[in-house]
């Protein structure tokens, strides 16, 4: 009997360990690697399709909350405006633009003639 239940901690404490692992990798492991992970609790194909879904939408929803905590954090400390300002004070702005015409090709005056007969 106390061989069982070291036993049932260490299968309890494996099980632990997964449902952590899967937890933390909705957000950092690939789809694939997720598919492998989940499948190895023997689960039904709909129950892992289920857990698949939820949790790319989890990962989608975790990476704009952080982008725009991210993006919030940055516009608080930083005037955009006297960025640029200070960027354009200190650096030298130079825009070189490069134009070319070139004559069309020479069409055949007898085969524009042509072709405008040709139409209705």
């Amino acid at each position: 009997m106390s061989d069982e239940r070291p036993d049932k901690q260490s299968k309890a404490g494996e099980l632990m360990k997964k449902l952590v692992t899967v937890g933390m990798g909705t957000v950092f492991l690939t789809e694939e690697s997720l598919k492998a992970l989940v499948s190895e609790f023997k689960l039904p194909k709909e129950i892992i399709g289920g857990l698949l879904e939820s949790t790319n939408r989890v990962r989608k929803e975790f990476l704009q909350d952080f982008s725009r905590d991210l993006l919030n954090r940055i516009s608080e400390k930083t005037d955009p405006v006297s960025l640029v300002s200070e960027f354009f004070h200190r650096n030298e702005l130079e825009l070189q633009i490069k134009v070319k015409f070139s004559p069309k090709k020479a069409v055949d005056p007898g085969a524009a003639a042509e072709d405008t007969a040709k139409k209705p």
